[in-house]
């Protein structure tokens, strides 16, 4: 989801008219598409095509971050990250063609710059700094920098894609929006879900910050999510599941199973301090505090051959390890 705050010199303008010009890599029918099914909102009220803005009021997208982000050449600093030990520690490079980069991202790495991550400290940067190295002599300010087509949460840990271009990323969104991609996931959460086997369907909306940083609550009349499981293994108190997501909200998975009462291992958000604290100390293999939610597989049709695709990232050892005593 993206935030957008009208201008001075856009009071007045048209709503379809703005996203127009701030969505650049969208085509016109997908603006539409977006405002139509309740996308767009403004004061979390859905919104009509005609809509005439006013300076200061903020609109929020469902879209991803990508499509409005102006695309900044390289910096030149870039070119001498891949010979630095966070490079190597946190670039995890699992598939590579002219279209697409697929990594295996750690836990604790962000995916992107922001607030507090503005030293070349992220995925999109490492991402840059790989191209750069396979350009020897190019000028950086000819490189495209790779566009993030979807999101991991700083402490979720696994597959993660990015395109090379932004031809590339138009076709990649619209295989995302016609429900062309499948995300599965491995987590280790508190207790035992209540079936084996189960799907989980909520209205979630954002709430106000907590425990350090946003949140997501259940709420009937917020955006509907679902969210599938199975049960993997269960011992000690713990469960190891799978999980496929059928809709991709901020912390869905998170939220779901905490909804569930049974919390992820290490959620500090939407878990339970307690448990996890009993968790961590009781095991006679030390296992790490992090987020237990792991992107294991990626399937999706490439963009250019169209032929069906899987990348997988292998499963921490400590996912197995969380489950013994």
């Amino acid at each position: 989801m993206i935030k957008l705050t009208a201008g001075p010199s856009e009071d007045g303008s048209r709503l379809d008219r703005l996203l127009r010009k701030r969505l650049p890599l969208l085509g016109l029918s997908s603006i539409y598409g977006l405002i139509r099914k309740g996308a767009v909102r403004i004061d979390g009220k859905r919104v009509k095509l005609d809509h005439r803005l006013k300076e200061g009021e903020v609109l929020e997208i469902d879209v991803d971050e990508s499509e409005f982000e102006a695309q900044a050449k390289p910096q030149s600093a870039l070119g001498t990250l891949i010979r630095t030990d966070f490079f190597k520690r946190n670039f995890d490079l699992l598939y590579e063609d002219s279209s697409i980069i697929v990594c295996n991202k750690p836990a604790g790495l962000v995916v992107h710059s922001g607030s507090g991550h503005k030293n070349h400290d992220n995925l999109v940067d490492l991402a840059t700094a790989y191209i750069l190295s396979k350009s020897k002599g190019a000028d950086p300010s000819t490189v495209e920098i790779p566009v993030l087509m979807h999101r991991l949460d700083r402490d979720t840990s696994g597959v993660i894609m990015l395109a090379k271009n932004k031809g590339i990323v138009r076709t990649l969104h619209s295989d995302m929006r016609e429900g062309k991609f499948t995300k599965q996931y491995i987590a280790v959460c508190h207790n035992r879900p209540p079936e084996f086997e189960g799907t989980v369907t909520l209205g979630m909306k954002r709430a106000d910050k907590s425990r350090g940083g946003m949140k997501m609550s259940v709420d009937g009349d917020g955006l509907m999510s679902s969210t599938t499981y199975k049960i993997l293994e269960y011992q000690n108190n713990l469960s190891r599941l799978e999980i496929l997501l059928h809709t991709g909200k901020t912390h869905q998975i998170r939220v779901h199973m905490s909804h569930l009462k049974a919390p992820l291992l290490g959620d500090e958000r939407y878990g339970d301090l307690r448990m996890d604290e009993d968790a961590f100390t009781s095991k006679s293999t030390p296992i790490p505090r992090r987020l237990y939610l792991h992107a294991h597989k990626l399937t999706f049709p490439h963009p250019k051959t169209k032929k069906p695709m899987t990348v997988t990232a292998r499963i921490p050892r400590e996912f197995v390890l969380a489950l013994e005593k």
